[in-house]
Parts: structure tokens; sequence; C-alpha cells
């Protein structure tokens, strides 16, 4: 690729050369140029310093070397290039060096605080079970297709990204599953990586430090903007803090504490794994996980909002799952002996809350713990009916109301009010409420997730 070429819409601020130089390759190393190559040099990483490490670069055949704007100018023979942003050259000449595989790919950005790894994986089960070849990259490994994970030292890095990307097209992979780190991002690494859909996991920290939080927010709803189209999908936890603050007409939501696109009932969580229905716009399934953990069957229901967003059918999703056996599960801390059952009651569809207490209590031989979530239209609950049903059936009752909401605050502290004498906890964060509830269970116990108008608003 010629280099007038390869720094098209590059931030360059000035070049003393030649533009018409074949530029063969690129490397940030010195050691890896070879014959014909761009060497970048990058002060933050370079081990040598910087007129060494120039000169050893152009003893290995280096046509043009890249520095930064405080960089003098070295007496060689090549073409030398200034950028006001070193990481920023080296995302955009990946791509154009690759030729932009990311625009010719359907690729899905998974991000958020955990699950990334396993939802990429799931996606890759279901992929294979379609006949599709995929490709999954994540922060130190890469698998195409049906072909042996090859290890990267660091695989998110642009000139390595957007050769795997490459070679993925070359194989005639058209769908790929990339790992988007907080790091990653706010380096930059994928600036100038475009995505047709977006999954976002849990976005709430517990930094304790509410500026912090916010910070880790909005670094990654920065990805919206990688984006291809206004209507791509962006796929939510709804049942995370922040969820509400990311707003777009195109946000599809998945969870189990408030109504959405996939909501997951009837959850029984074993040692091993996990049963439970998935009610969905095109139907209701039942899925059988055999990765274990209330945060894995979140995960599912991530890719099965995406599933069907590209238009695949519920019984192939089921056979993806049925082959799903997480790699990264060795020593997975998730693992437990106990059994657990979690009911799904919507009080806004007028079924009595008595009776779902009822049910539970005749199919579980353990305690039962209520979890409530209030949204912000709340002024038609009985405070009394409800406290006094949660009293007689629950051990302990986890609240969590909208906090932004003054109805919903009212509400929260009414039905406290008449719950009596049981342990009353207070949370923010339904997926973080649900876990908790999980991890204090015992053996044989059971959830009850209560929800009143709890859509996004």
């Amino acid at each position: 690729m010629l280099l007038r070429e390869l720094l098209i819409s590059t931030p360059i601020s000035e070049m003393i050369g030649y533009k018409k130089v074949d530029v063969k390759g690129i490397a940030i190393n010195p050691c890896d140029v070879q014959e014909g190559y761009l060497y970048i040099y990058c002060p933050g990483t370079s081990q040598l310093p910087y007129e060494q490490a120039v000169k050893h670069a152009v003893e290995k055949g280096a046509v043009a070397v890249c520095i930064g704007q405080d960089q003098e100018l070295i007496p060689c023979n090549v073409t030398f290039i200034k950028t006001y942003h070193i990481n920023r050259f080296i995302s955009a000449v990946a791509r154009n060096f690759y030729h932009s595989p990311s625009q010719t790919m359907e690729l899905v950005g998974i991000t958020g605080s955990h699950g990334k790894t396993t939802i990429g994986w799931m996606i890759k089960s279901i992929l294979d079970a379609s006949g599709e070849p995929g490709v999954v990259i994540g922060a130190s490994y890469c698998q195409m297709s049906d072909e042996i994970c090859t290890i990267h030292e660091n695989a998110i890095r642009p000139l390595t990204l957007n050769a795997l990307l490459h070679q993925a097209v070359q194989k005639g992979i058209r769908t790929g599953v990339i790992e988007c780190s907080y790091t990653a991002i706010i380096q930059e690494l994928l600036r100038h990586i475009w995505f047709d859909s977006i999954i976002y996991t849990d976005l709430y920290t517990y930094f304790q430090n509410r500026k912090a939080d916010y910070h880790y927010l909005e670094i990654r709803r920065t990805l919206i903007d990688h984006l291809k189209g206004v209507k791509s999908p962006i796929i939510i936890n709804v049942d995370d803090y922040y969820a509400d603050r990311l707003k777009s007409d195109s946000l599809i939501g998945y969870g189990i504490c408030r109504p959405c696109y996939v909501n997951a009932v009837d959850i029984e969580l074993t040692p091993n794994g996990s049963h439970f229905s998935v009610i969905t716009p095109r139907g209701t399934c039942k899925l059988t996980l055999k990765v274990p953990g209330i945060h894995n069957v979140y995960n599912a229901l991530a890719v099965v909002a995406w599933g069907l967003i590209k238009d695949m059918e519920l019984p192939r999703i089921q056979q993806g799952f049925m082959a799903f056996e997480n790699p990264v599960a060795v020593g997975d801390e998730s693992k437990s002996s106990k059994y657990v059952k979690i009911y799904v009651h919507n009080m806004d569809e007028g079924h009595e809350l008595e009776g779902t207490y009822e049910r539970a209590n005749n199919e579980s031989t353990g305690k039962l713990i209520t979890l409530l979530s209030i949204g912000t239209q709340a002024d038609d609950l009985n405070h009394k009916e409800v406290g006094q049903a949660i009293g007689r059936y629950s051990e302990r009752c986890i609240i969590v109301p909208n906090h932004l909401s003054q109805s919903s605050m009212n509400a929260a502290f009414g039905i406290a009010q008449h719950i009596g004498g049981i342990a009353i906890e207070h949370d923010m964060d339904c997926y973080k409420a649900i876990q908790k509830a999980v991890d204090t269970a015992e053996d044989g116990d059971c959830i009850l997730v209560a929800y009143k108008n709890t859509s996004l608003e």
C-alpha cells in the first residue's frame, strides 16, 4: 500500500519525505520491522531511547517513521511523519492497511464489568449450531470458525485486531464478537472499529464513589458512537442501576426484575447450571445452561436478545446453548452445592401476589426471600396488602426502589412499614440485589422477585 493511501484520515501534523513509498507492513517495536515497513515510535512502550529505536528500525528496513510532535528529526534516508496523537494514528493506519475489515463484517461489541468473555463464547456456540462461521476476539485470544483458539499478547491492540478481522474476512467469516474492556475503550484501541450492535452487561461497579462510577459509565457509553447506524441495536441489562442512563431509540432490554424484550421466569439454579423459561416477542422457550450462577442466566438472556435481533429462530438458539460449555469456567468461583428456585411476579398483571407466594411455599422446602422492585408509578400499590403478604411468607426482603422517583420511594417506605418483624434491606441495583439474594440463600431456599411498573422510562 502506498504511504499516501495509508495516511488517509489519520492525525498527522507534518510529513517530511516522499509520499509515493510502498509500505509492506507496520510495526511499533523496532525489532519487528522488516524491509518496507512503517515504524511507529511510541514513547510509552518503547524499550529503547528515541534515536536508538529509530536508527534500529531504519537499519532493519523501515521506509517511513512516525514520531510525535515533540521528537526531533533524525538524519535518516526515510520519510518522517509527525502525529499529534500516537494512539489514534496507530488505530487509523491499522484500519487503512487492512482495508477497514470491521466495515465488511457484522460485529457485536460486548462491554461491562462482568460477563464479556462468557457472552462472546455463548454467541460463538449459537453461530456454530447455526452452521455460520464466526470469530470471537478477547483481550488475549482469538477463535475463528472451528480452528484452534490462538493466544495473543494483546489481541485488542489495533494492529493485531485489524489483522485478525482481515484474516476472518479472507476466510469468508462475516460475523464477529469483540470484547470491549474499559481499558481498550479509554486507550482508544477501538477508535476505528465499527459495530452492528453492542451488548452491555452490568455497569454499576460499587466503587463507593459516585464520580468514579459515573466516569466508568460515560467511558463505556462512548462505544455507542462506534455503531454503524442510528438504529443499530443496543442490548442492555435492564436490571442494572445505570440502564436508564443509556438513552436511545434502539435499546433492547433483557432482565428478570422488570418487563423488557427478553425476560427469564421460573429459574432453577443448580450446582452445575440452571433451567429457566425465556419470554420473548417470538414466544416462550425453555433453556438449560451447563454453567452455574444467576449471572450466567443474565448472560444467556443477552445472547437470546442478540440472536433474535439477528433473526435467528428460537430452536436454533436453544441448540446453541445445549452445546455450550464455557471454556473459561475452570475454577469458576460461582459454583456451589445448593439448589435455589426463583419465581417472578409482575404486580401490573393483576394476579394476586398471595397466589404466587402460595405456589412458592408449596413447591419449596426452605426459606423464602423476597426481592421487591418498585418503578416510578407506584401510587396505586396497596402498601398494607403488599407489605403484609411479604411479611407472612418471607424471612427476608430486599427492596429496590427507583431513587429518582418520589412515588417509588414513598411506596417503598409505605410497604416496609407493614412488612412486620422480618429483616429488610434496601438496594439501588436489581442485578446486584438478586445476586445478593442468591448468595445468601441456602440449599432448597427460594426467591420471589416481585416488580411493579418498572419498564424502561
